[in-house]
Order: C-alpha cells, then structure tokens, then sequence
C-alpha cells in the first residue's frame, strides 16, 4: 500500500536552503513512516511544503522518500491557501498513491488531501478552533483565516485521527459527524537506548516560544526556585536565533536578566540531539496553556526525566496516564514553583523504569503502525 503523508518535517543539511529559512522542528511524522516501513507492507512518502524555498528538493532521510516542494511566503492564508492546496496536490498525484495521510488542518495540508480525490486521512493537530479560544487572535488575521479553512475542510472530512481524548472530546463536540479514531504519535525507538547520568539543578523546556506554550510562566515561578536553589539552570529548546516575535525577544531577555549565564538557549537542533541533553535534566517543564499531544513530554518520558505540565491539556492527560510527571493548574506561578522545587529536591524518580513499560505498550512503534494500517484498510474498503 503506497501511503503518502503530507506533513512538516526539519530541512536535511543536503536541502539548498539549509539555515536559511524556518522549519518545523518535529519529526513524528518520519517517525510514524518509520514504524510503517519497519512493521507491516505500507511503502510511504513524504510530501513536505517550505514556503520561502527556491527550489524543490527530493532526497530520502532514514530510507523514507521526502519530496520537499518550494512555496512563496506570503499570501498563502490570504488566498485562503488556494495555490498551495493545488502544488501540493498535484505533487501528492504525481506519486500515484493509495492513500493521502494529511497531518494537520494548520496549514494547506488537509485541503490539498481532499482536493486529490483519493481516500484520505486527516491527523488533527493545531486545532485553531481550541487554540483561538484559548488565545484569541485578531480579527482579521492568519489564525482567523485558519479556523476559517480548518472548519471547511473538517466539515468535508470522515476519519480523522485524534491524538488524545482531548481532542477528539473537542472534536465530538464541534463536528459531531466525523468518524474519530484515537491514535496516539509514536516515537524514535532510539530513545529507548540513551542512558545518561542526571545533572542536579538542571530544567528544560522544549517548544517553540509562543504565548500558548507558556515560557513566560516559568520565568515566574524561577523567581522563588532562585531563591530556594540559586544554582538551577534552564536550558532552552526551539526558539530560534535572531526571532523577531515580540513574545519570544520579551520572555529570552526576562529570562537572561532573571539568570543571567545561567539560561541557555540552544535554538533548534536534531531532535535526538535534543532528546540526549533532556535525558539529562532533572524535569521537563511545559506549563501550556493549550496543547493536543505533546511530544515534548513523550520524549522526556521515554529518557526518564520527569514531566512538569498544566491540567487541561493532552500533556496532564498522558502524564496521568503513564505516570512520572506532575500536574499543575494552570496560570499558577506558585504552584508551577513549588512542583519545580519538588523535582529539583527529589531529583530521581524510581517510577520512570514503569513509566518506560506503558508508553511503550500504548504508542511504541509496531503498535502505531498496526493501527494505522488497520484504519487504512478500513478507509480503502469504504473508498
């Protein structure tokens, strides 16, 4: 069965374009095609759109075919990503593919899947419908735009993928007529293998630097953990070098001031590179405001640091359910301090070994495979 994904992905250094314009940091979608690869007879590709490219590039990452296609970087939401939609389609066609899996409705991505005419899938992930409530955007803008496209294609759909019960709860609600199906995202199984002595004091927060992933309210609980351990450290993951967002120049210079050589920030690097210096921190911490999975957590997990989260969100859902984290509520500076002190006093964690056991039970890869190539077949009979 020839599977072609369409989805964000971090640009090779091989890509012409290396280093010079944005990408998407996460790579649970080459992760998902690896498990398919490894665990059943699906043959999938990746289609992946970089707006700002000068040129399209095909390569193969880790054995997987990735086709990436150059797209202008400006006016694609304003056009309602009409000219987008139609690229990547035609790009999905020319790869003669059974299935069309389109992982999020943030972008032109589940559009393009349907405008192919095959049998498609959709991931939910980005869900501007929850994100727009929880952060409200202005009116006339790109996240408006988006609800606005996301509704369109999502009353167009029939099986999407949630990824937690959060989601698909949000989804029942909002689009009663589609058929969910709860998978979760799998991971590197390269993860399972990094073992690394912790370091005391260290934290780590990993996520691009947006008001909805809540780097600001760390730097308000580390006020009170300073005073408690004036040695902590907090190392940064995903911001990127250089940023022009008022957010993410705000809370880097709140948070250089509060600690000085103390914070690093080590922008976007190979997410097993990232995976390495997380297992070797005492906690993870992700006080979201909104989030609808996590990967984040998953990884910190799976290398045996323990997760710091918000209630309210996917990632409180998978800390209950898998255990070795702590849940916080949310906007709490207070208790977000004193969950960070808690970890950074106790400093091993004797559940983690468990906690390894059930993640892998629940999202290891054969087992994310196997249900994905079960949902495929379904899809391809009723086609």
């Amino acid at each position: 069965m020839r599977v072609v994904h369409l989805c964000n992905l971090p640009i090779p250094e091989a890509h012409p374009n290396f280093g010079k314009i944005p990408c998407h940091p996460g790579r649970w979608v080459l992760n998902l095609a690896l498990a398919q690869r490894a665990h059943g007879d699906i043959e999938p590709e990746l289609v992946v759109q970089l707006p700002g490219a000068t040129r399209d590039h095909e390569t193969v990452i880790e054995g997987i075919p990735v086709h990436f296609v150059a797209a202008p970087d400006r006016m694609r939401s304003a056009t309602l990503f009409y000219f987008d939609t139609r690229r990547i389609a035609a790009r999905t066609l020319a790869l003669r593919p059974d299935l069309v899996h389109a992982h999020g409705t943030e972008d032109c991505y589940a559009l393009a899947a349907q405008h192919t005419r095959r049998p498609n899938v959709i991931t939910a992930q980005g869900l501007f419908f929850i994100i727009n409530a929880v952060v409200p955007p202005r009116l006339i803008s790109r996240d408006t735009i988006v609800k606005f496209t996301e509704r369109f294609a999502l009353h167009r759909a029939r099986h999407v993928i949630a990824k937690s019960a959060y989601v698909a709860e949000a989804l029942h609600r909002e689009f009663p007529r589609l058929t969910l199906h709860r998978i979760p995202n799998t991971f590197d199984p390269r993860l399972a293998e990094i073992r690394t002595e912790k370091e005391p004091r260290l934290l780590v927060f990993i996520g691009t630097p947006v008001h909805r992933k809540g780097l600001d309210l760390i730097a308000n609980a580390l006020t009170e953990v300073r005073r408690i351990f004036p040695d902590v450290r907090l190392w940064v993951f995903g911001d990127q070098p250089g940023a022009t967002a008022e957010y993410e120049i705000r809370v880097k210079e709140r948070l250089t001031a509060l600690m000085g050589e103390r914070v690093v920030f080590h922008g976007i690097l190979p997410a097993l590179e990232v995976a390495r210096q997380l297992a070797r921190a005492t906690a993870l911490v992700a006080p979201s405001r909104e989030e609808m999975f996590g990967n984040q957590l998953i990884e910190a997990l799976v290398v045996g640091t323990h997760g710091i989260v918000t209630e309210g969100t996917a990632l409180a859902e998978n800390v209950r359910l898998f255990g070795n984290g702590t849940v916080v509520p949310q906007e709490d500076a207070a208790a977000l301090s004193a969950a960070m002190l808690r970890a950074l006093q106790q400093g091993a964690f004797p559940e983690r070994e468990e906690t390894r056991r059930k993640i892998f039970a629940v999202m290891g890869p054969e087992v994310v495979a196997r249900q994905h190539a079960d949902l495929y077949r379904q899809v391809l009979h009723e086609a």
